[in-house]
């Protein structure tokens, strides 16, 4: 970075379009808005709007003014050479196709002179699904196939209930609970994989999910910086709050807190700063790295402010 925390910062949010952005609960504004409150400027960019020409990489930006009440507003629109900020901030929703892939390739034309969180290589390396298979100590029976026959010959040696899951989505898009007595098991899972031809994750289902939800556990910079508990709305498998789940305070078991020291020197390495752990009974089942969610929510819950220790992160 070219600053220090005495000087202000040029930061740019790679988001999706603002008329997305459900502004009350998002954890991107609530880090602008800290850092706009701090005297930062603050510039919105489309991924769309970014294009390299002529040596140079650019974007229509738009400078902003954010907050969780009052939600973005524009104050001026301009072209900025992406190397005058000091801070690109990639928010950017999945699914992570070639279009998100190519993003992470562009954006990594800005280091070493830019600072990107998450990096560009980080987040191409930690597929959301696949980077807790690096982690198989902490992660509950998985299988990752495309082909059938494996997936439910895994559910047959094991016994057990599965969580069917796509490779490329959030918010728990896509995602199907394929029961062990299930009679229809060859068409959810053919359905899963497009007969053959997609990638998938089965996953044991932890009974845990139905009653205590998993816990999400923001991390920032492989530091704990607050969780809580989704609980799945009755009837509802899948805890997502975007499914209806309810938010509630947690604190942090020994296993988990275990867990968390064990996985924090590889994020580090790969500069996977800012990460949300997803976790049922003592099990990690995903690591977000694109656009991780949750300081709304422990606002909300606990009247903390876990945005201030990400923008004091930024200005040192």
């Amino acid at each position: 970075m070219k600053n220090n925390r005495k000087h202000r910062l040029r930061i740019g949010f790679v988001m999706d379009p603002i008329r997305k952005i459900l502004y009350r609960e998002d954890t991107s504004v609530s880090i602008m808005e800290e850092a706009g409150n701090r005297g930062h400027r603050i510039y919105y960019i489309e991924p769309k709007n970014i294009f390299f020409k002529a040596g140079r990489l650019l974007a229509l930006a738009n400078r902003v003014r954010a907050g969780l009440k009052n939600g973005i507003h524009v104050l001026s629109e301009e072209t900025l050479d992406l190397r005058s900020l000091d801070i690109v901030f990639n928010r950017k929703d999945p699914p992570f196709d070639l279009s998100y892939l190519y993003l992470t390739q562009i954006l990594e034309l800005l280091e070493p002179d830019v600072f990107v969180i998450n990096s560009p290589r980080g987040v191409r390396k930690a597929n959301e699904k696949l980077y807790i298979l690096s982690f198989p100590q902490w992660i509950p029976p998985t299988i990752v196939s495309n082909n059938p026959v494996q997936i439910a010959r895994f559910q047959r040696e094991k016994k057990i209930d599965l969580i069917l899951k796509p490779l490329d989505q959030k918010g728990g898009t896509g995602i199907a609970l394929l029961p062990y007595g299930a009679s229809d098991k060859k068409r959810t899972i053919g359905k899963m994989t497009r007969r053959g031809s997609r990638w998938i994750m089965a996953q044991k289902y932890l009974a845990q999910n139905s009653t205590h939800g998993d816990k999400r556990i923001l991390l920032l910079n492989g530091k704990v910086i607050g969780a809580f508990q989704r609980i799945p709305k009755k009837g509802e498998f899948r805890s997502n709050l975007s499914l209806g789940g309810t938010a509630l305070p947690a604190r942090l078991t020994q296993r988990e807190k275990r867990l968390i020291a064990s996985i924090r020197p590889k994020l580090l390495k790969d500069g996977l700063y800012f990460v949300g752990l997803d976790v049922v009974a003592g099990y990690l089942i995903e690591i977000n790295v694109t656009s991780p969610a949750g300081i709304a929510e422990l606002i909300e819950l606990e009247g903390r402010h876990p945005e201030t220790s990400v923008v004091n992160f930024l200005e040192a």
